[in-house]
């Protein structure tokens, strides 16, 4: 007897594109993380070398131009002068736990003009310093001067210049400006940013939807308008596949013979029917997905199948074939996955460029802490693009049409009047169900039967005797809201 060998199937099924996504942007964070943590600046002391860890005196020249560059022992350095409110400072490391010893260390400082005089020159030495001091040496020239300097010290010399000594650029000028403002300034930069952009786009997604109202009939109607898919009229309805609209096909192929549903005790299951027949891509999709190359499928394989995917591509493939068919309908002016794409592409770029400027923030601008708050804001404008953005109605004058119907059928299906005798039929019931689920609309359609006699369809198996039609919804909503919920969750994203 030849055996089989089984493929043995992995723990957890991934989806190897997006997990890649996910390692790209740790690596990003993690990458900007170390990029801000390695960058603070101490001035290079290099030149300050020890023939052993004693040595006699050490003198280091600086020299300030006046475009507020730094030039140490002849070599220009990163340290630049920073413009003050009254004046324009200069604060330099120049000894920093270098791991030897000094007798003196002498820093000559030369400055662009003849400012001696004004300038407040002040030497900072902690760590093991017998003494320090700073003497104008002319009017041009400032000597600082540290004796007994140990292994373990750290010397920085600040100078404070005159105002009009530094000719700042306009790009220093303009930076100078903007460091003046204090956090609330910045603060509430970093509200008004997401709060403009909230209140245009609201008001531009209430202008497209006056443009494209629907006027709620007066009047139900006691029939679909149109034999669309319940999934296909939960677009026209919401412009968006949701766990409703999952559902609502679930019942439809359970009304059509395709499925059937197992109520238990513990848990629930669902079992293939029939094979063969009319189906549309997406609602083969949903099957496969459900089922793959079983005929019966319980809750704990179910919940399995949520628990080991990060996204699902045919979930993905599902929304996508329901929103196109609904296109090809004439319904909309384009597939509103293009249109939520858009958005999303357009919040996603500029919340990367708001991070990106955060994190630059820190290294280039360290006198503007604040302004953090500007790109904060930024990326919540970003973020807002993305989910209100993608709710911006696109539907053709034949869509608007279609859906002034199909609220005339819903006006049908909510309202809180008993049906009359002659209307309520079990058949009626069940079939518009999907339909009162996409509408939001099924307490309401449960209540119109409440006097009827309910006979519990034959795809609706269930250990239970004598379900009446309360216990039949109370035991159906909870499966098909539970599968539809985390189906849709597991879309890969773009697809909503």
């Amino acid at each position: 007897m030849e055996v089989k060998k089984i493929k043995k199937q992995p723990v957890v099924d991934i989806y190897w594109r997006k997990l890649g996504f996910f390692l790209v942007l740790f690596l990003l964070f993690f990458g900007a993380w170390q990029f801000i943590a390695g960058s603070r600046f101490l001035a290079d002391t290099s030149d300050i070398q020890p023939v052993s860890t004693y040595l006699t005196s050490s003198d280091v020249s600086l020299e300030v131009r006046d475009d507020g560059s730094v030039y140490k022992n002849g070599k220009k350095i990163t340290s630049k002068i920073k413009p003050e409110k009254d004046f324009d400072e200069l604060r330099l490391i120049v000894f920093d736990k270098n791991g030897f010893y000094l007798d003196n260390l002498r820093v000559t400082l030369n400055l662009p003009a003849a400012v001696s005089a004004q300038t407040k020159p002040e030497i900072l030495a902690i760590h093991g310093v017998d003494s320090a001091s700073s003497i104008i040496i002319d009017e041009k020239t400032i000597l600082y001067e540290a004796k007994q300097v140990g292994e373990s010290a750290t010397i920085t010399i600040v100078a404070k210049l005159p105002k009009g000594t530094i000719n700042l650029s306009f790009y220093e000028q303009t930076i100078f400006l903007l460091s003046s403002f204090g956090s609330s300034v910045w603060l509430t930069i970093a509200v008004i940013i997401p709060l403009i952009t909230l209140i245009y786009l609201i008001l531009l997604v209430v202008t497209q939807r006056s443009a494209q109202s629907n006027t709620m009939p007066d009047r139900g109607i006691a029939a679909p308008p149109a034999a669309l898919p319940p999934a296909v009229a939960g677009v026209l309805y919401g412009q968006k596949v949701g766990p409703r609209e999952i559902a609502a096909t679930l019942i439809d192929l359970s009304l059509r013979g395709y499925i059937f549903i197992i109520d238990r005790d513990r848990g629930f299951a669902f079992g293939k029917r029939n094979f063969f027949g009319q189906l549309l891509s997406f609602e083969k999709i949903l099957l496969s997905k459900i089922f793959r190359d079983n005929i019966k499928i319980s809750e704990e394989e179910v919940a399995e199948r949520f628990a080991n995917h990060l996204y699902s591509h045919k979930m993905s493939v599902f929304s996508n074939d329901v929103y196109a068919l609904a296109t090809r309908l004439g319904y909309f002016k384009v597939n509103p996955i293009s249109m939520h794409r858009k958005y999303q592409f357009t919040g996603t770029l500029l919340f990367f460029f708001a991070l990106a400027c955060f994190f630059l923030t820190f290294k280039y601008f360290p006198s503007l802490p604040y302004a953090v708050f500007l790109w904060v804001g930024m990326m919540l404008s970003s973020l807002i693009i993305i989910v209100v953005g993608s709710r911006m109605p696109i539907k053709t004058a034949l869509g608007r049409q279609a859906l002034t119907n199909w609220l005339a059928f819903k006006k049908y299906l909510s309202d809180p009047q008993p049906l009359p005798p002659d209307q309520m039929s079990y058949e009626k019931f069940i079939h518009y169900l999907p339909y009162a689920i996409i509408f939001h609309s099924e307490a309401l359609w449960v209540r119109r039967f409440s006097e009827q006699e309910f006979v519990v369809p034959d795809w609706f198996l269930s250990d239970k005797q004598g379900l009446g039609l309360h216990d039949f919804c109370l035991a159906l909503f909870p499966i098909i809201g539970y599968i539809g919920q985390n189906l849709a969750s597991i879309r890969e994203p773009g697809y909503n």
